[in-house]
């Protein structure tokens, strides 16, 4: 199913992950590709893009935290109430025909990354998940990864679950311990989270040759590409069409990223790391 035009869908269920994020199971099928996106227009506030989850062919879900107004009403809502639904968009994530894939998520990136475990599970491939999150409440789909069968290689800021710091440096000790009992260099790489996070994943695949995808945000408005809102510098890519999902040559050609990124007025603003340079 695509849809151009918003199509009205019921809120089956919500599932409460945390204080601050909410899945809602929505009634109706969404024929997405991993990595890719809907359009979600919430009545009265705003049209948002989120990340698409599915586990049956019936449904589809979107992992939502509520950080601003819209994504805050959509956390007021309950079963049985409406949303909009356009998509899906964007392009998806690639998976190797064999061997062993790592997925490297932030917080609630693992939303984008769900589906793309599944699908390579059902076709033999071996994934390690290394999963963050400032504490162990926040580490998302943690059961279903175990269901998969996925490695999961845990870190939380506070130390309350896995490792006492960032997944990054999880990762890198593994893929550094490439001839070790705990350690390997992995066929394919994914990574979604704060851009930070995929900056330093991307340094780690870029100087190891490891084969990489990263799922670029941007602020987006139309999600086809119309309005240039996600546009990237200097290749002038549209995030929602050329991208989300980016692969680690490309990337290379995206000046912005891990620099800067723009605002909804279109306005350059430099992320923290980067306001003295």
């Amino acid at each position: 199913m695509f849809n151009e035009k918003p199509v009205a869908l019921l809120i089956k269920e919500i599932i409460i992950e945390n204080e601050r994020v909410k899945t809602f199971v929505i009634d109706g099928e969404m024929d997405f590709k991993p990595g890719q996106f809907t359009m979600c227009w919430i009545p009265g506030f705003d049209e948002k893009p989120f990340g698409l989850v599915s586990r049956k062919k019936s449904e589809f879900m979107i992992t939502v935290a509520a950080v601003g107004t819209s994504t805050k009403a959509l956390h007021m809502m309950e079963v049985s109430d409406m949303l909009g639904f356009r998509g899906p968009f964007g392009s998806a994530f690639i998976l190797p025909v064999s061997g062993s894939i790592a997925l490297i998520a932030g917080g609630y990136g693992m939303a984008s990354l769900f589906n793309l475990a599944k699908e390579a599970r059902e076709k033999g491939i071996d994934v390690h998940v290394f999963l963050g999150a400032r504490n162990k409440d926040e580490l998302l789909y943690l059961d279903w990864m175990k269901e998969l069968g996925a490695v999961l290689h845990l870190a939380t800021d506070d130390g309350s679950e896995g490792y006492k710091g960032f997944n990054v440096q999880v990762f890198e000790d593994w893929v550094k311990n490439e001839g070790g009992p705990r350690g390997g260099i992995f066929t394919k790489v994914y990574t979604v989270g704060p851009e930070i996070m995929e900056m330093k994943i991307a340094s780690i695949c870029w100087e190891k040759s490891i084969p990489f995808e990263v799922s670029l945000e941007r602020y987006m408005k139309c999600g086809f590409g119309i309005c240039g809102q996600c546009c990237v510098d200097p290749v002038g890519w549209r995030m929602c069409v050329e991208g989300p999902v980016i692969n680690g040559e490309k990337l290379k050609q995206i000046t912005e990223f891990s620099k800067y990124h723009r605002t909804a007025s279109g306005k350059i603003e430099k992320y923290p790391w980067n306001k003295d340079k």
